[in-house]
């Protein structure tokens, strides 16, 4: 498939499961993801973490993309912690120095600090992904990233 086809392919997807997006980024070299709207949280976590409660933290729904062969940059996060749940895999994780691959149904955390990658396999992997903030009144960002190695050369 191309990426606009996966890219059609999630967003009917997204459609189909009732998921209201607030914005999204088609242009990532490694593929393309979803803010979920607050409006969808609810649906968002009954589909994908049913047995997190986030009690009064601050959190962020996204759905990530990464296309087959692509991956994200090997990163850490110094405001948020992360939780991905596998929809379409599988996909590979680098956690630390481990390498894992992940069947979709899975889910993982990610601690803040730890030094992680997402990666596609020979087909494209989706990822429901959560945002755990750990400061309410300064969260995260997208520029809460500090790369360790890029393919695509982005400090």
């Amino acid at each position: 498939m191309t990426k606009i086809e996966l890219i059609d392919k999630t967003e009917k997807w997204l459609v189909d499961n009732q998921l209201s997006v607030s914005f999204k980024d088609l242009d990532r070299p490694w593929g393309a993801f979803w803010h979920i709207s607050p409006d969808s949280l609810n649906n968002f976590l009954k589909l994908f973490f049913p047995d997190f409660n986030p009690g009064n933290q601050f959190i962020s729904p996204k759905i990530l993309l990464v296309e087959p062969g692509k991956r994200l940059s090997l990163q850490i996060h110094h405001k948020r912690s992360e939780r991905w749940h596998i929809i379409d895999g599988p996909v590979k994780i680098v956690l630390n120095k481990d390498e894992l691959i992940i069947e979709s149904g899975k889910t993982i955390t990610i601690k803040t600090e730890e030094i992680h990658r997402l990666c596609g396999l020979d087909q494209a992997g989706v990822v429901a992904e959560i945002w755990i903030h750990h400061d309410p009144l300064d969260p995260s960002t997208e520029e809460d990233i500090t790369r360790l190695a890029d393919d695509f050369t982005r400090n």
